[in-house]
């Protein structure tokens, strides 16, 4: 109980810390927001490189089970990426709704997450193209487009041809898409309402 108490005490004087706004800007800047949003699809990307060349060499020795590996270590970096941005941004609004009385909602972390997935979707509407021969084969830039989730994509398309890919792949990929708005949303709900991640599992607080 004292546990609790003392949790309680400290959540207090970290809210109270937390809240006081150092910046000139009276009100959130949304529109920074979702340009920011909008980039973080790179940064994505920039880390799914890095997953790329360090765990291409799997697939190679492990077969399918490499690509698996591979591609969900890509996800992962995807989510933290999304969720360390999510987080930020809640913060924010939260100053500035507490500090300087402006109205974000919670649900505005929807819309950068879906801001945020406007690249990769675009990316699929160009697969969809190429798989229905309105284009070309246009598999290997959508592989460049999404490098971090790579390993998963050559389970369905394992070569550049999208005559030989599954149609599978076509009703994987919109649910992988989901991690940005979902990921975003979540995080940014929990920095809008100030909560600690790591004291919500130790305490289970729901």
């Amino acid at each position: 109980m004292q546990d609790m108490q003392d949790m309680n005490d400290t959540k207090k004087q970290a809210d109270a810390q937390d809240s006081r706004d150092y910046s000139a800007e009276e009100r959130y800047d949304r529109r920074r927001a979702k340009i920011t949003a909008l980039l973080k699809w790179l940064e994505c990307e920039f880390f799914g490189l890095f997953i790329f060349l360090s765990l291409m060499a799997t697939t190679l020795f492990l077969g399918r089970a490499g690509k698996f590996i591979f591609g969900t270590c890509g996800l992962i970096c995807y989510i933290c990426v999304m969720a360390d941005f999510g987080m930020k941004e809640g913060a924010k609004a939260h100053i500035k709704n507490t500090v300087r009385g402006d109205c974000v909602k919670r649900g505005f972390g929807l819309t950068l997450g879906l801001i945020s997935m406007l690249p990769a979707l675009a990316s699929y509407i160009m697969l969809l193209l190429s798989y229905f021969k309105v284009i070309g084969s246009a598999l290997l830039p959508f592989k460049i487009l999404n490098l971090g989730l790579w390993g998963y994509i050559d389970l369905f398309a394992p070569n550049m041809q999208a005559a030989d890919m599954s149609a599978i792949l076509l009703a994987v990929y919109p649910i992988m898409l989901l991690i940005y708005p979902v990921t975003t949303y979540m995080t940014f709900k929990m920095g809008y309402d100030n909560e600690d991640l790591q004291t919500k599992i130790m305490y289970k607080k729901s």
